[in-house]
C-alpha cells in the first residue's frame, strides 16, 4: 500500500501572452534533418516569433507519386499543431511536394483543420518572391531525382519563368539531400548563373541554405531566391511580421 505524501499544492503565474508577436506553424517531412533549422535561421532575426512543429509520414525516395501520397496525411499532421492555440501562419515544408500534391490541395487540406490560418508553400512563396525581385531569368538548382527535377523545371517554366541553366543532383531523397554541404552549394550556384540570369533559385526545403544566400549573392550580384528563406518569408508576412533584414538575402532586406 502506498504511503499518502504531504504534496503542497502551488499557485502559478502566468505570463500575459506566450508569444507576444505570432506564432506560426511548420509541417515538414518524417526523414527531413534540414529544413526546420533552416527555416527557424531565417527566423531568427524577428524577435518574439515562435515555431511550433510537427512531422508528416515520408518515405527515403522523392518521387512525384511518394510527394503526392503526403496529401493523405497533411489533416492528421495539421490537427498535431498545436491544438486549441491560435497561429498566424502554417507552412508545408516540401517545394517539389506541394506541386505534387497541388498548392491548392495543400491550403485545402490543411484549412480544413484550421480554417483560420493561412498557408504558405515553398513554391508559391518563391514565386512571389522571384516575382517581387523582378527576375523572369534565372539558374535552377536542385537535389532531386530527374523525373521530379522535370516537374519542378516545368512548373517554373509554366509559371512564365525563362530558365537559362537547370542542375540536380539526382539524389534519392533527404538521407542523402540533408548531407550536402552548403559550401558544395556555393560552388556549384556560382557556375549557374548566365551572365543573362537575373536570379539564382535553390529548390528544396531538405537543403541548409541560410550560410549559402548572402556569400553567393555577393559573388555573383544578382538575388538567390530559396525554398526555405521564400517559405520562411512568406510565413512571416502571412502572420503579418514585417520588416528588412540584412545577411539574409535580397528578399528579406528589400521586400
Amino acid at each position: 500500500m502506498v504511503e499518502s505524501r504531504n504534496i503542497r499544492r502551488l499557485k502559478a503565474r502566468f505570463s500575459e501572452t506566450i508569444n507576444p508577436v505570432a506564432s506560426l506553424g511548420f509541417l515538414g517531412l518524417a526523414t527531413d534533418r534540414a529544413s526546420f533549422r533552416d527555416f527557424c535561421d531565417f527566423i531568427a532575426p524577428y524577435p518574439g516569433v515562435a515555431v511550433h512543429a510537427t512531422r508528416l509520414p515520408f518515405g527515403d525516395a522523392a518521387t512525384p507519386e511518394t510527394l503526392a501520397g503526403v496529401a493523405a496525411h497533411l489533416r492528421v499532421g495539421t490537427a498535431g499543431l498545436v491544438p486549441g492555440q491560435p497561429l498566424q501562419s502554417i507552412s508545408y515544408s516540401c517545394t517539389s511536394g506541394t506541386i505534387a500534391i497541388g498548392a491548392d490541395v495543400v491550403r485545402r487540406e490543411i484549412q480544413s483543420v484550421r480554417a483560420e490560418c493561412p498557408v504558405a508553400t515553398p513554391i508559391e512563396a518563391a514565386i512571389e518572391a522571384l516575382q517581387g525581385l523582378g527576375c523572369t531569368r534565372m539558374g535552377l538548382l536542385m537535389p532531386y531525382l530527374m523525373p521530379t527535377a522535370e516537374m519542378v523545371a516545368g512548373y517554373f517554366e509554366s509559371a512564365g519563368f525563362r530558365l537559362d541553366r537547370v542542375a540536380t543532383f539526382d539524389l534519392d531523397g533527404d538521407p542523402d539531400m540533408n548531407r550536402v554541404d552548403p559550401a558544395c552549394l556555393c560552388d556549384v550556384g556560382l557556375d549557374l548563373c548566365d551572365t543573362g540570369s537575373e536570379a539564382l533559385f535553390i529548390s528544396c526545403t531538405g537543403w541548409r541554405t541560410h550560410p549559402v544566400v548572402h556569400r553567393l549573392e555577393r559573388a555573383i550580384g544578382r538575388p538567390v531566391v530559396t525554398s526555405n528563406q521564400a517559405l520562411a518569408w512568406k510565413a512571416l508576412r502571412l502572420a503579418g511580421v514585417t520588416g528588412h533584414v540584412a545577411g539574409q538575402g535580397r528578399l528579406f532586406a528589400v521586400l
